[in-house]
Formats: structure tokens, C-alpha cells, sequence
């Protein structure tokens, strides 16, 4: 199985984020085919960091938490491809997060399932881990 991680998942995964991801969801995570993260999560990652709403600490950089957490995970980038962009303005409005709207167009492209815990997500049609 592939699967996707959202932002607050790499978060979560490498310890940025209070929330902690199910055992269920470690386990699937150890085992997947492929573990993907969106280009567009680095994008996420630095905006909040620079406006201060996330501490990357203790990395000096957003950049070098990303580098840090793709290597130490193994994770494949996931580049945000034309389509995704087309895709994502196509899902319905209800879901206002840019980041999430292009994710769920990379899993959708890829046939991934989604390392998330934003329940708003599994709405559109994803299978959804916590």
C-alpha cells in the first residue's frame, strides 16, 4: 500500500506536533510499498514557521527539518504536478485549506491512502489513517 502524508502527519511523525498518530497508523506506515510527502508540505511547513506559528526546533531551518525528516523516514517527494492544481480547485468548496485540497488530488492521482489527523479530509472520497 502507498500512502501520503499529510503535513500535520510528517509533524506529528518527527515530533513538531502534539497530536500523536495511531500505533495502528505506525505500524501501516512501517509497512507501506511506498511513504510519499507533497513538495506542497515543505511550502506549509515554512509559512507557519516563518509567521511563527509552528517551532522547528530544534532544526534551524524549515528546510533543514524537511531534509532531516524525509531522510530519517525514507519518504518519497511527491512533486505538485499540473493536474493536482486542476484537480484540487475541482473538490468542493466546504474544504477551504489549499495544502489539503492539492494533497487529496496527489492521493486521488497516485491511489495513495492518507496519513491524516484532519477527519474533514476522508470526505472526499480517500481512505484515511490517523
Amino acid at each position: 500500500m502507498d500512502l501520503i502524508l499529510d503535513t500535520c502527519a510528517l509533524l506529528s511523525l518527527s515530533g513538531l506536533a502534539q497530536k500523536k498518530l495511531t500505533r495502528n497508523t505506525l505500524k501501516l506506515i512501517a509497512s507501506s510499498d511506498s511513504l510519499y510527502v507533497s513538495a506542497c508540505s515543505l511550502f506549509e511547513v515554512a509559512l507557519k514557521a516563518k509567521k511563527e506559528q509552528l517551532k522547528v526546533e530544534p532544526f534551524n531551518s524549515a528546510r533543514e527539518f524537511w531534509d532531516e525528516a524525509i531522510s530519517r523516514y525514507e519518504c518519497l517527494v511527491l512533486p505538485v504536478e499540473a493536474e493536482d492544481f486542476d484537480a484540487a480547485v475541482s473538490l468542493p468548496e466546504h474544504l477551504s485549506d489549499p495544502f489539503d485540497r492539492i494533497i487529496i488530488a496527489q492521493a486521488n492521482r497516485t491511489r495513495s491512502e492518507v496519513v491524516s489527523y484532519d477527519r474533514k479530509l476522508a470526505a472526499h472520497g480517500i481512505t484515511l489513517h490517523e
